[in-house]
């Protein structure tokens, strides 16, 4: 009983301080990320990857851009009567 009272007391501290110092320990690890991210040389294939991404967003905007064009036009001859010729009419004897 009083292993697991000191082990529950252990656990309750350790979440604690975890919930304390998370936040700033995520921050600190982020930076430290994005420095040797920005030290690794151009070639580097996850950050061609990143700087591709932009590149991705702009051909997506573009592509959207046409297919709400063409949407617009189909629309646009769906709304539009149709023209019977006189050849096309069916004659119906009086």
């Amino acid at each position: 009983m009083r292993r697991l009272v000191m082990g529950a007391a252990l656990a309750g501290g350790a979440v604690l301080a975890v919930r304390r110092f998370a936040p700033k320990l995520h921050t600190r690890m982020l930076a430290a990320c994005q420095g040797m991210f920005e030290q690794m040389p151009d070639d580097f294939p996850p950050k061609r990857v990143m700087g591709g991404v932009e590149e991705v967003r702009a051909n997506t905007t573009r592509i959207l851009e046409i297919l709400e064009e063409r949407q617009t036009k189909t629309t646009r001859l769906e709304e539009e009567p149709s023209r019977t010729t006189a050849e096309e009419a069916e004659v119906v004897p009086a």
